[in-house]
């Protein structure tokens, strides 16, 4: 993994931590209004939380580097179209790439592909080892094809020209599933918050109200099978509008 990966991650993970404390202390309140309760729900679902958010981290950096990887392709795609040899193509991606991001990882490894083209190494190799440490089928698809196509002699201009095609209708294809489940993504988060302004705007305006919940051992037991019920939901309609296309 590369610097600029780790550092995405790194990101990624202070920002589930924050979310995480959130919801363990908008939790604790509405349901218990106790501290200790924010510390005993954090521990309990923090390894669960931690394996959710850890799929959620991993399927948004996929996705931002497949669109680089999109790009990367577009680029490399025209650069043969225009008649450069692959190492060629590859020397005038990389420059291409640095000028839209260096920050980007397909960027760094447009410069590792280059490097080791200078250092005499095998196109089809240094493809393999991006391909096997991104874990993007996109990428593994248009490793294969073009590692084909070196073997086989073929028309490389137009196989690449044919899989930059297929792969970008494949990607595109992608991005409009997304755009069209995220007012539906939206919609969910904001019907799961709904409770919670209810809840708040009758606590405010009828004090005392629900006092008798969080008095005694009966009250507690009621708000705690709320609790996991509405957890339940939560996840139930969170896996499917996130349903992997």
């Amino acid at each position: 993994m590369n610097r600029l990966a780790r550092s995405e991650i790194v990101k990624e993970i202070g920002i589930s931590i924050s979310l995480y404390v959130l919801i363990i202390s908008v939790l604790g309140y509405f349901f218990y209004r106790s501290i200790v309760a924010v510390f005993v729900i954090g521990i309990i679902l923090g390894f669960p939380y931690y394996l959710y958010s850890s799929r959620l981290i991993n399927r948004r950096i996929k996705w931002k580097q497949t669109l680089e990887f999109k790009e990367m392709l577009r680029i490399l795609s025209s650069e043969i179209q225009a008649g450069n040899s692959v190492e060629n193509a590859f020397y005038n991606t990389n420059r291409e790439m640095k000028n839209l991001s260096e920050k980007s990882t397909l960027a760094y490894y447009c410069e590792y592909i280059t490097n080791g083209i200078k250092n005499n190494e095998p196109v089809e190799k240094l493809l393999y080892e991006m391909s096997d440490n991104l874990q993007i089928e996109e990428v593994k698809d248009f490793v294969e094809v073009f590692a084909i196509a070196k073997r086989s002699g073929g028309n490389l201009r137009e196989i690449i020209k044919d899989a930059t095609n297929s792969i970008d209708s494949k990607i595109e294809l992608k991005r409009e599933y997304k755009i069209l489940i995220s007012s539906k993504q939206f919609e969910h988060r904001i019907m799961c918050m709904v409770p919670f302004g209810i809840i708040g705007y009758i606590g405010l305006t009828s004090k005392g109200y629900f006092d008798l919940f969080y008095k005694d051992i009966s009250g507690r037991i009621i708000m705690t099978a709320i609790m996991i019920v509405y957890l339940g939901a939560l996840l139930w309609g969170e896996k499917i509008i996130n349903v992997k296309l």
